[in-house]
């Protein structure tokens, strides 16, 4: 911490070594928990499931996202899918997005049992699903599944309407593939901007939505498949680390290190699918649990795309720090792990003015009967593609039934890389090469 933590410089000078190991962490923090301090390091006692959580590997997966409710008597609470994830049971037994559900194992929903009751290390649970049109209840049991590992590239397409041919992608986080040295999600990502490329759509529209974060080096992939004039020369971060790494790298000439540039090819050597030079707009959905490497990647290409980004949906978290993942490799007895801030990142103009998050070109909600991601109806999607074809009228969104029920929280926000950008592991060894 000493040695990389942004805020080195306000570490105790004389920390309680007697305490346990997760309180002496948290008092080494800067300003815990305020919008200029740090919000959002933390500590792990299992560094092996800290990597595993950070690539999206979950080891009691019940199959789906979901977002609770606040209602009147006598349903108190009530849980609603976001999305089902593929190949689970919850898929194969017919879940969908938009299903609302008020109990687990027979107990009622609320916000402080309902994480536990659905993330156990239980096998399978039993749901009650609502339907709120009929009153009907109706329970079933899913099957948990081990050690998933979720496929952030979620869902894609290409919709052709008056005359546009629109890219459509929901990407739910940033991740090369299910362990740090695997790039199989990166390349599923290059290869749906290859099928973008090849159909040569004229707008995409990016679904973050339900993205709070995850690999920078993966944000770093994805802006180098949209920005126009793609030159992996010019630069897509300009990072800043504590007064003590920067003074190193400045005494060896190593200033390059404080910046990162566009990619023109993955870590295999494959061609980035750009996508930059036929687009005429780049539509991003946001929600309230949009964060961090989300961000980065709308903050990033601003400055290439000067009023060709247009965001739909809410006002995004606010992150614009990164994390790195330290943990004692050589003692097998040490098992602990910690992802501690150790930078922050601006776009190429020196801009991140953006802690209190984006604010969208048109605010909206998701619709209440939530219509699979996809769909051309889906209200999120819909206004978008109404926008690209000039056929947007917001007084028509009204018998829509849109959603204006405040959520109490989400199984998004409570994913290890929830308001995190992590950065690759390698930067340590870069870091330590002359130390």
């Amino acid at each position: 911490m000493s040695l990389y933590y942004l805020w080195n410089t306000n570490i105790p000078r004389q920390p309680n070594y007697e305490l346990p190991p997760r309180m002496f962490f948290e008092t080494l923090l800067y300003n815990r928990w305020t919008v200029t301090g740090d919000r959002f390091s933390w500590i792990q006692e299992n560094f092996v499931d800290l990597l595993h959580l950070l690539q999206g590997i979950t080891p009691y997966d019940v199959g789906f996202e979901y977002t609770y409710y606040s209602l009147q008597p006598p349903i108190d609470y009530i849980g609603q899918i976001l999305y089902v994830k593929p190949n689970t049971d919850a898929e194969r037994i017919g879940l969908k997005r938009g299903d609302v559900f008020t109990k687990v194992n027979g107990v009622a929903v609320t916000p402080t049992n309902l994480r536990s009751l659905l993330s156990g290390s239980e096998t399978s649970v039993t749901i009650s699903f609502h339907d709120m049109e009929t009153g009907v209840t109706t329970d079933k049991t899913v099957r948990k599944e081990m050690n998933y590992a979720e496929n952030p590239v979620f869902f894609d397409n290409i919709y052709e309407v008056g005359g546009h041919k629109i890219g459509y992608l929901v990407y739910n986080f940033f991740a090369s593939g299910p362990t740090s040295n695997d790039n199989s999600y990166d390349r599923e990502l290059n290869e749906v901007f290859g099928r973008f490329k090849g159909a040569g759509i004229t707008e995409l529209v990016l679904d973050l939505r339900y993205n709070n974060g995850g690999s920078m080096n993966s944000a770093t992939l994805l802006g180098s498949m949209i920005v126009p004039g793609l030159d992996a020369d010019n630069i897509f971060t300009k990072l800043e680390f504590n007064s003590l790494i920067e003074k190193m790298l400045i005494e060896e000439n190593r200033e390059d290190e404080l910046i990162d540039k566009f990619r023109d090819k993955l870590k295999t050597e494959e061609a980035i699918n750009n996508v930059g030079g036929s687009i005429q707009k780049l539509y991003v959905l946001t929600g309230n649990w949009t964060a961090s490497a989300s961000e980065l990647v709308i903050n990033n290409l601003k400055p290439y795309m000067p009023g060709k980004i247009f965001l739909i949906g809410m006002a995004t978290v606010g992150k614009n720090v990164g994390s790195v993942s330290i943990y004692e490799e050589d003692n097998s007895q040490n098992k602990w792990g910690m992802q501690p801030i150790v930078l922050r990142y601006f776009n190429k103009d020196g801009k991140a003015d953006f802690l209190n998050g984006f604010v969208p070109d048109i605010f909206e909600r998701d619709g209440k009967e939530k219509l699979p991601l996809g769909d051309m109806n889906e209200i999120m999607l819909k206004i978008a593609i109404d926008h690209i074809t000039g056929n947007y009228d917001p007084s028509s969104l009204r018998s829509q039934d849109v959603d204006n029920r405040l959520s109490l929280g989400s199984s998004i926000e409570q994913k290890a890389w929830a308001n995190k950008a992590i950065v690759d592991r390698s930067l340590l060894k870069k870091l330590n090469k002359r130390r």
